[in-house]
């Protein structure tokens, strides 16, 4: 019998797609292999006590510039700490944060319980500013509730609203009526007829603009954005890094 001197067909794994197919399922492998390491890795350091680690490698610390790797923007205090804004804590702060908000930003929501947290254990240390960078063009109506609270803020209801607000994120609305201030009115007692003639004043927008006009003017590009002693962290902040800032500042 002659011999057959045609080449045998090349198994799959030895043609082109199956050698390409072979290269990509190899690399997806090392890069989750690569990824739960480093997720355990972190989740062990904050257990432990290390949350610092944490921060300094996503976060950049307390000199972080935003995400964007822009330069870190040099801040006077005295123009961002302003002392006519809603704020917590002690008047003789070690460690004083400004947080532009955006009522509206789920991300803000996210921080809400955290910071709250932080007051409970560190009211002797820390002060927290609010201030507001409404982005409209994500989130439509959040000028208005950024306003509202200004009203609410001048009657001593800002932080009852402040929680109520973001507790009720995804039912309000994008435009909001006077009919709504009132109707609000049952649930905070505030004076009804000077919070609506605030909220259809021009009073409130113009301190929502100055706050947004500032934030605009220290680099701000979205919300949360924290001045911690001046200097700008964006983003939600875990409380074990929080935490461990602060437990450390004498």
């Amino acid at each position: 019998m002659p011999f057959n001197n045609s080449p045998l067909p090349l198994r799959w794994y030895q043609r082109f797609g199956g050698v390409v197919g072979v290269g990509m399922i190899a690399t997806i492998l090392v890069l989750l292999i690569s990824f739960g390491g480093l997720v355990w890795y972190y989740y062990s350091q904050i257990q432990s006590g290390n949350g610092q680690i944490l921060f300094n490698n996503f976060y950049g610390g307390f000199t972080a510039a935003d995400k964007k790797n822009e330069k870190i923007v040099d801040v006077d205090r005295s123009q961002v700490e302003v002392n006519t804004a809603p704020y917590i804590g002690t008047n003789n702060p070690k460690v004083t944060i400004v947080e532009f908000v955006d009522f509206k930003c789920p991300n803000c929501k996210a921080a809400a319980p955290i910071l709250r947290e932080v007051l409970q254990k560190y009211s002797s240390k820390v002060k927290l500013i609010i201030r507001h960078f409404p982005v409209e063009s994500t989130h439509p109506g959040a000028s208005q509730l950024a306003a509202l609270s200004e009203c609410a803020y001048q009657q001593g209801w800002f932080w009852p609203l402040h929680d109520w607000l973001y507790d009720n994120q995804d039912k309000i609305g994008s435009n909001i009526s006077t009919a709504d201030v009132d109707s609000l009115g049952s649930l905070f007692a505030w004076d009804k007829d000077k919070m609506r003639k605030c909220f259809v004043s021009n009073e409130a927008k113009i301190t929502v603009n100055k706050d947004y006009a500032d934030a605009y003017r220290f680099g701000v590009g979205g919300t949360p954005t924290f001045f911690i002693n001046g200097k700008k962290v964006e983003g939600v902040i875990p409380f074990e890094v929080w935490d461990n800032f602060l437990r450390n500042v004498k």
